[in-house]
């Protein structure tokens, strides 16, 4: 009898993994590349693509040494398949933590633009297609 457990058990986990495979989601792009800021790579912060449509969520990512790679919901899972416009910080968000809850929290000066802050200013997009995009940005 417990064999019988089991292997309905295994039937059972079967059915959802191969049911999630293509649970009819939308259709995701892997996104990675670089950002540079007169030439040099930005050594850390975050990088942001808000949709132009407002119907898809958002994908940020963390930049170090220049690089990033985007997530939409888990590290490393892109963007849905769309145009977007782009924003950039060059703070890193360890600077945020404070040793002590209540403490004030010194916030580092960006180097960059401000416009580079706002996706509605900085006058960068990216296209993300189906598959693997490599997508990368000169800040002036």
């Amino acid at each position: 009898m417990p064999r019988v457990f089991a292997a309905l058990g295994v039937a059972l986990v079967l059915s959802l993994v191969s049911a999630g495979c293509d649970s009819g989601g939308p259709v995701m792009g892997r996104v990675s590349g670089t950002v540079t800021y007169k030439g040099k790579p930005i050594e850390k912060g975050t990088i942001s693509f808000s949709p132009t449509d407002g119907q898809r969520p958002s994908a940020t990512g963390t930049i170090t040494n220049g690089s990033y790679t985007l997530q939409t919901t888990e590290p490393g899972d892109g963007a849905v398949v769309g145009e977007y416009r782009v924003a950039f910080s060059d703070i890193d968000s360890a600077q945020l933590n404070t040793d002590l809850p209540g403490m004030p929290v010194k916030v580092a000066k960006s180097a960059l633009p401000k416009k580079y802050s706002n996706p509605g200013e900085s006058g960068k997009t990216a296209k993300v297609d189906k598959g693997g995009n490599t997508i990368n940005f000169e800040l002036d």
